[in-house]
């Protein structure tokens, strides 16, 4: 694992979808790493992040190679250089030998892992100096939304023509002409988002728009049921919106009604909304996605058999230059929100997520994660059993979590973990056992990113029992997120953390 880093490996190029396993880790959407993201969906990248931002490759800055010069030092003997040069390389050696055993030493007695510096994200939180009441997770969950009901909206003229206040002209003519035109988009699901750009309008500048580019990587069913096909698709969203627009309450984000009177948008021409009289499209009054650039579509069921290495897991961790600032203010306006507390629930969340996803059952899950991330999860889980597969994760147990992130904001307080776990991770063919990827003799360590939201009002230390944190009856929720004792929808962090991005520590940047 040291020997590794110390040799700087770097990350391979990206090629087919792989199998590898673990919900939320191991189903890559851009190749053969396991770099997908998951938010709120998966994240987090979401996003997601879900959120999630960048690659996670990184060039080297400096090799500490110079090539000889040819010369040497005048009145120096050659062979007395010589002796003294390979004297220092031997010194070098014994002291790498040395430092990499120690090193090895630490690890296995659970010394903490290396830390990376404090690196500038590209924070989504400077736009609220602009607008107090933006939020980074409505963001994304508006962003991952609208990627869905457009690509859902592509064979259908009339609805395409319904996102105008949310689509440009060239974006939608674009979208109804993507191959196979005219063939239906039955199913949309984001694998990974990453904030790649952020631009925020100098003083003065005249039209003041914020513009914020995504890059998005998502797999979509085609067709009618019995002759779909499965498309990978990588793609950069570029959206833009007023500099002095408000963000909406979650209610509002996902109705995709018009951004100015909130009546179902309805328009006879010209992007003008016919119930207001105002022209809504141009990112006037909500985000308008301005640009789409493909990066690349392929057709590509869900590979769900074989064994894929872990990329990243050696990775330092990347910590928020504002992780403990924002720590203790949360704290000190909710005593209840302990490290104890915290890890509780993570606990909680990572053992009810692990054995809902090897029964393929995620009815037990639904209470701790978000909509989108519960939609992303399904989906795989759906895959498998069209396949007649199950992943089957035993003995899976963390052996180490990190508070790397803190965002808060009108809306949310969202908490982001680097986790370490390890355990037993093999797929298996349903009917008949037989073993067709993983290792079930090993256990399989790993790294991901988690994100947890919670309402910014709650209070309260967070709960590690299977109760609902409204009512306090045994958890019985619907799918839609809803406590069947209650009626509390408690899938939005509205009483609890909930979990709402998954994303892998390769393309992790803060």
């Amino acid at each position: 694992m040291w020997l590794a880093l110390l040799l700087a490996l770097p990350l391979g190029a990206f090629t087919a979808l792989p199998s590898h396993a673990r919900p939320g880790g191991g189903h890559s959407y851009s190749g053969g790493h396991s770099s997908s993201s998951h938010s709120s969906s998966g994240s987090h990248s979401s996003p997601s992040s879900h959120g999630s931002s960048g690659s996670g490759y990184r060039p080297s800055t400096g090799t500490g190679y110079r090539p000889s010069t040819g010369s040497s030092s005048s009145g120096s003997s050659p062979a007395g250089l010589g002796c003294g040069c390979m004297l220092v390389i031997l010194l070098a050696v014994i002291v790498l030998i040395f430092l990499v055993i120690f090193l090895v030493k630490r690890a296995r007695q659970g010394g903490p892992p290396p830390s990376a510096p404090a690196l500038p994200p590209l924070d989504l939180d400077g736009i609220r100096n602009l607008d107090p009441d933006f939020s980074a997770v409505l963001f994304l969950d508006f962003a991952y939304a609208l990627y869905a009901r457009a690509h859902q909206a592509r064979a259908d003229q009339q609805a395409l023509d319904a996102l105008a206040p949310y689509l440009s002209p060239d974006v939608r003519v674009s979208l109804a002409a993507r191959p196979p035109a005219g063939v239906p988009v039955a199913e949309v699901v984001v694998g990974a988002m990453r904030v790649v750009g952020i631009d925020l309008p100098a003083p003065d500048t005249q039209p003041a728009q914020v513009r914020v580019s995504l890059e998005i990587e998502a797999n979509l069913t085609l067709g009618d049921a019995g002759s779909e096909r499965t498309q990978y698709a990588a793609e950069t969203w570029s959206l833009v919106r007023s500099a002095g627009v408000r963000t909406k309450p979650p209610q509002a984000v996902r109705s995709f009604h018009c951004p100015n009177c909130g009546a179902p948008f309805a328009s006879s021409g010209s992007d003008r909304c016919d119930y207001c009289g105002e022209v809504v499209s141009g990112g006037r009054f909500d985000w308008t996605v301005a640009e789409v650039a493909i990066d690349s579509v392929e057709d590509r069921p869900p590979a769900l058999t074989g064994t894929v290495e872990e990329e990243g897991t050696d990775l330092p961790t990347v910590f928020h230059p504002l992780v403990q600032a924002r720590r203790a203010e949360l704290l000190r306006d909710d005593p209840a929100t302990t490290d104890q507390a915290l890890a509780a629930r993570l606990q909680l969340i990572y053992g009810e997520l692990n054995t809902a996803w090897t029964h393929l059952d995620l009815t037990p899950i639904r209470p701790y994660v978000s909509d989108s991330l519960y939609d992303y999860l399904q989906y795989w889980i759906d895959a498998y059993r069209r396949q007649g597969l199950r992943n089957v994760l035993q003995g899976m147990r963390l052996t180490r979590w990190e508070l790397v992130k803190v965002v808060r904001d009108r809306w949310f307080d969202a908490i982001t973990f680097r986790i370490r776990g390890t355990g037993r991770d093999t797929t298996v063919r349903e009917a008949t056992g037989e073993l067709v990827g993983g290792r079930p003799d090993r256990d399989r360590e790993y790294t991901e990113y988690w994100t947890l939201i919670r309402g910014a009002g709650v209070r309260g230390a967070p709960r590690a029992d299977k109760a609902c944190p409204n009512c306090g009856a045994q958890l019985d929720i619907n799918q839609a997120g809803q406590c069947q004792h209650c009626g509390a929808r408690i899938t939005r962090g509205d009483f609890d953390w909930v979990l709402s991005r998954i994303e892998q520590d390769e393309s992790y940047t803060g």
